[in-house]
């Protein structure tokens, strides 16, 4: 009596079932976290300010810049902060008075006012412009900047504005504006 002896292994259908399940499992798992990761990269936000640690370092210098701009009487008026909603096209006025006004005209390729719009919490739909001396007129004894500006989407924004009548003197202002 010789017997046969087969080699060939029968899997049983509950094991296979098994086995798809656990690799179907480890399959969504690897597409999940491809799928983070291409998320997390396309939504990736840089710092609100590039500079924040030049600005820190230089906390001591702003703020000297700051006391100067007082201590010269320099008086700044932005029409936009004395509103609280604005339209998407609007017009951006920036006065500034001194008892000398020669002191502001010293260099046409000055950046003497830097206006950062952006939401506050993120960096999508920010807008930063920055407008030299030479944009500058003498209007009834005051330097006035005229501009034209447009924003295209409505929604809360911050406006942060620095202006910088001098070299070594700047204002700072900030407040959060509707745009409609």
């Amino acid at each position: 009596m010789t017997k046969n002896i087969q080699t060939k292994h029968q899997i049983h259908p509950s094991v296979k079932r098994i086995f798809y399940i656990i690799g179907g499992f480890f399959v969504i798992f690897f597409v999940a976290v491809g799928y983070t990761i291409y998320i997390a990269q396309k939504n990736f936000e840089p710092v609100m300010d590039q500079r924040y640690y030049e600005k820190g370092l230089n906390y001591e210098q702003r703020k000297h810049e700051f006391e100067k701009s007082k201590e010269k009487n320099w008086q700044a008026s932005i029409n936009i902060l004395d509103r609280d909603s604005i339209k998407k096209d609007f017009l951006l006025e920036v006065r500034l008075n001194n008892s000398n006004l020669k002191d502001f005209f010293s260099d046409p390729e000055r950046n003497v006012v830097d206006l950062k719009i952006s939401y506050p919490a993120t960096m999508k739909g920010s807008y930063e412009f920055q407008f030299v001396e030479k944009e500058f007129k003498v209007k009834n004894n005051y330097i006035v900047l005229e501009k034209q500006l447009q924003i295209p989407v409505a929604g809360f924004y911050e406006f942060r504005i620095e202006v910088r009548p001098e070299k070594d003197a700047a204002m700072f202002f900030s407040k959060k504006i509707f745009v409609e």
